[in-house]
């Protein structure tokens, strides 16, 4: 797409190749080229997140956050109508691009269970802050939950003409969310609006002392790393490992990102002891 935008005028033998009419100039075979490009790339969107909310989410955690009770039927199909309306929405989607190749790799999964075992930090913000109740394999389910619903913090937001690389990860206000919370709630209600709270949450800043719970502040911390999210590949000889790498250099820009710097050494030390 963004060759399209830059190089278009110097794509026009290309576009006279494919049968495209240049003769009004290269603007409009560019516009038909990029609607094929966004029609096909919806298309596969749609079926990987089928495939993601299926496979990947299991709702696991919904009766321990809800005094017991069952999930409801149509609860993956709120959920996944959730998602395709933030894939509908320009800063939306930007945002579901970190939450979905997260809540694709194994990170949560490998992360969660170190956090139970060591009892530090993390442990202690999920589980007596937050106070959480859940297993560990709950609590990677409720983290992907909530990776998934964090897009849907910026449905109401309105795009400018480009979409700036930050869209979807800048944080947004309280104020907002509360006011946008409702609205949202209504169109996934199988779950109760705390619940989606969970996941909108996590599009907020923090610093120390605020009242952001330990899901939402780990959720801002995986969307961000889900942006950078390079799955296979190679480290050099000597070089740090990709997750101990990325941690490291957030560390350094928390207070400026609006993460909590506690967790992000956790994360650190977990990446550097395991070499992920």
């Amino acid at each position: 797409m963004n060759v399209l935008r830059t190089s278009g005028a110097s794509l026009v033998p290309v576009f006279t190749s494919l049968g495209l009419d240049v003769s009004r100039g290269w603007r409009e075979p560019a516009g038909l080229v990029s609607r094929a490009i966004r029609g096909a790339t919806d298309r596969m969107l749609e079926t990987e997140l089928a495939d993601l909310v299926t496979a990947r989410v299991q709702l696991s955690f919904l009766p321990g956050l809800t005094a017991g009770r069952t999930v409801p039927e149509r609860a993956r199909d709120d959920l996944r109508g959730l998602i395709r309306q933030a894939a509908r929405h320009p800063i939306a989607r930007s945002a579901l691009a970190g939450s979905l190749a997260v809540t694709r790799s194994d990170i949560i999964d490998k992360y969660i269970p170190q956090v139970f075992e060591r009892k530090k930090y993390l442990y202690v913000e999920l589980s007596r802050v937050q106070r959480l109740t859940l297993k560990p394999d709950e609590v990677a389910d409720l983290l992907r939950f909530v990776l998934l619903v964090r897009p849907a913090a910026y449905l109401s937001m309105t795009p400018g003409a480009a979409v700036d690389r930050d869209a979807g990860y800048a944080p947004v206000q309280e104020q907002y969310l509360s006011k946008v919370l409702p609205g949202i709630a209504k169109q996934a209600p199988s779950f109760p609006p705390p619940v989606i709270s969970l996941g909108l949450r996590a599009a907020l800043s923090y610093l120390p002392g605020d009242t952001v719970e330990a899901t939402a502040r780990l959720g801002a911390i995986l969307a961000l790393r889900g942006r950078a999210l390079a799955p296979g590949v190679t480290v050099d000889r000597g070089a740090d490992s990709p997750d101990k790498s990325w941690f490291n250099v957030q560390r350094k820009n928390a207070r400026f990102r609006g993460l909590d710097s506690g967790m992000l050494d956790e994360l650190y030390t977990i990446a550097a002891e395991n070499r992920w």
